[in-house]
């Protein structure tokens, strides 16, 4: 049954959005689904933390958090919440799925052949240690032993005031690290700091530390020293599920009892900060360093035969064993990684986009973006392009 637009008086339903942190792309998941159920959307708490008096709506979706808790427990109304924080009333959920971004960040590393590995969150944010166990019990999963995975501890409040002691304390672990490393950070704003620390103790990423975030935040990402790659959390469709469970629960398809419903992620965004491949096999590394060179130059694989110093047998072995793939495999993905980044964060024509990266034309870029990620350069472009460059 479609959920209704109306209440039971036949007046259109005012929905209040009771957040303590602001995403534009959850309020834009929210308004879609209003603006399809013709929903009204209150405007109060968008500029203040006050709503008239008497006011009353027919249900609220909500951030749970210190500063609007009591408030949020003072409303009479029925309420969807999309944070796992501890709540003293039964409300319905609607999380991203933290334990898939553990998963896909581990990954991420994984397949592009780091041997060690490094966390770094805020202790005391709830999701952020479930991405965490998420992350290590992949890494563990995959053979990866204790010796190789790393915690970096965030320093005390006072340190965290004071931006120079705190990029020191930073860098100080960094340093006692061993390299390369692969660094999965619980959001994207600590991403941002690690990557500052690195380069201001002159460590270069991603060629010895490797960052990835949470949340793929435009504004943090892409205006980084390096920019940083993220996993983009899905938050649009968050926002939009959120309005949607609360429909079926003003409905009454649901109830407070309701389980959590989980958003699965859309998936990780390439940036710079994660742009390289960890081996230690000479003649591997000599070949992928001539692949991220010269794969803009019209590179073929008997060039990095030859740059190699192995026979193609021997190098195809090598990449094997220590990538887990092949040599033109591993190419065309520095092609398309190449290539998605440009879809997403620039607004360059697609033709333009294949030569860049290596292709005769964009019919063959296409060809290969719809059997590696099963669908065409405009499709993805229509999907992951940033905010920043759209019209």
């Amino acid at each position: 049954m479609a959920p209704s637009n109306k209440d039971t008086n036949g007046n259109y339903r005012t929905i209040l959005v009771a957040f303590d942190w602001y995403d534009s792309r959850i309020y834009k998941g929210i308004a879609q689904y209003c603006a399809e159920h013709n929903w009204h959307l209150s405007p109060y708490l968008f500029s203040d933390r006050t709503i008239p008096e008497n006011w009353s709506g027919d249900g609220v979706i909500t951030c749970y958090g210190d500063t609007l808790a009591d408030f949020i427990l003072s409303l009479d109304m029925p309420k969807v919440d999309i944070t796992l924080r501890d709540i003293p009333q039964t409300i319905p959920r609607v999380v991203v799925d933290n334990d898939q971004i553990g998963r896909r960040a581990a990954n991420h590393f994984l397949k592009r052949g780091y041997k060690n590995f490094a966390y770094f969150s805020w202790a005391d944010v709830s999701i952020n240690q479930i991405r965490k166990s998420s992350f290590l019990e992949t890494l563990r999963q995959a053979g990866v032993s204790d010796d190789a995975i790393h915690v970096l501890k965030q320093p005390d409040a006072e340190v965290i005031h004071d931006w120079k002691l705190y990029i020191d304390n930073i860098t100080n672990q960094i340093k006692q690290l061993p390299r390369p490393i692969g660094v999965f950070t619980g959001q994207d704003n600590l991403g941002v700091s690690t990557i500052e620390a690195c380069v201001n103790a002159g460590i270069s990423v991603p060629d010895e530390v490797a960052v990835l975030g949470v949340d793929n935040i435009d504004f943090l990402c892409e205006c980084s020293v390096v920019p940083l790659s993220s996993i983009d959390t899905n938050l649009v469709e968050l926002g939009y599920m959120a309005a949607k469970q609360l429909g079926r629960l003003l409905d009454g398809e649901i109830d407070e009892n309701e389980p959590v419903l989980t958003i699965p992620v859309k998936g990780v965004i390439d940036r710079r900060s994660t742009e390289m491949l960890a081996v230690e096999h000479p003649a591997v590394a000599k070949a992928l360093a001539i692949m991220r060179r010269d794969f803009k130059n019209g590179l073929v694989l008997d060039d990095v035969y030859e740059h190699s110093g192995f026979s193609k047998r021997g190098l195809e072995k090598a990449f094997k064993r220590h990538l887990k793939d092949s040599p033109a495999s591993i190419l065309r993905k520095i092609r398309l990684d190449y290539a998605k980044n440009q879809l997403s964060q620039t607004d360059t024509k697609i033709e333009a986009i294949a030569v860049e990266c290596g292709y005769s034309n964009s019919s063959n870029l296409s060809h290969a973006f719809k059997r590696e990620i099963g669908m065409s350069p405009q499709e993805y472009r229509n999907e992951y392009r940033s905010p920043l460059f759209k019209d």
